[in-house]
């Protein structure tokens, strides 16, 4: 990954007008969308999460978690520690870039903002093991392929839901982290 795309993004994270939420009633998250560069190439990092967790048990998802206003500065330092307290990553290691679009998860009533970071690979993460139940990475090209997005019909209690998914290597990225994905791709394809 080359410090001209770095570069880039980061000059257009911060020169776009992005949607940012605050509906009342709902729970303010932060998470980090981790950029790094696998074998020279960027990728993305998720994780998933574990089926002890009180909400999107088993899902792919990024590091984030609830905004502590007693404990975090702003959201970007909601990103940070969740992602230090998920994967060990130690947040003086992270270049943030900035933030995508906040989304809004309906069922489980979430706000989230969403920070792009640069992360060092190789790194030695380590998974909490009530949180996370694995960590793998997304060449942004996959994602980018014209088959990649697929739209699928899904059952929830009896009514059929259009949802769209990145299915990848056994793992199917959708809901919030799918749309927060979306948004990155945009902005980097506005960038190339």
């Amino acid at each position: 990954m080359t410090e001209a795309l770095v570069t880039a993004l980061a000059a257009a994270l911060a020169g776009r007008d992005r949607i940012v939420l605050a509906p009342p009633g709902k729970t303010v998250a932060a998470v980090l969308v981790p950029l790094l560069g696998v074998e020279g190439e960027p990728s993305l990092l998720f994780t998933r999460r574990s089926t002890l967790l009180p909400h999107h048990q088993g899902q792919i998802a990024f590091p984030g978690g609830r905004h502590q206003p007693d404990e975090d500065a702003d959201l970007a330092a909601t990103a940070l520690r969740e992602a230090q307290e998920e994967i060990g990553l130690d947040p003086a290691h992270v270049r943030l870039l900035g933030p995508l679009d906040d989304l809004e998860t309906e069922a489980t009533r979430f706000v989230i903002t969403p920070f792009v970071g640069v992360v060092p690979h190789p790194y030695d993460f380590r998974p909490c093991p009530d949180e996370v139940d694995a960590i793998f990475t997304v060449p942004v090209r996959r994602l980018r392929a014209p088959d990649a997005l697929r739209r699928e019909l899904w059952d929830f209690g009896g009514r059929k839901v259009p949802i769209d998914t990145y299915p990848v290597d056994g793992h199917v990225i959708w809901g919030a982290t799918q749309r927060i994905t979306q948004n990155l791709l945009a902005v980097l394809g506005d960038v190339a």
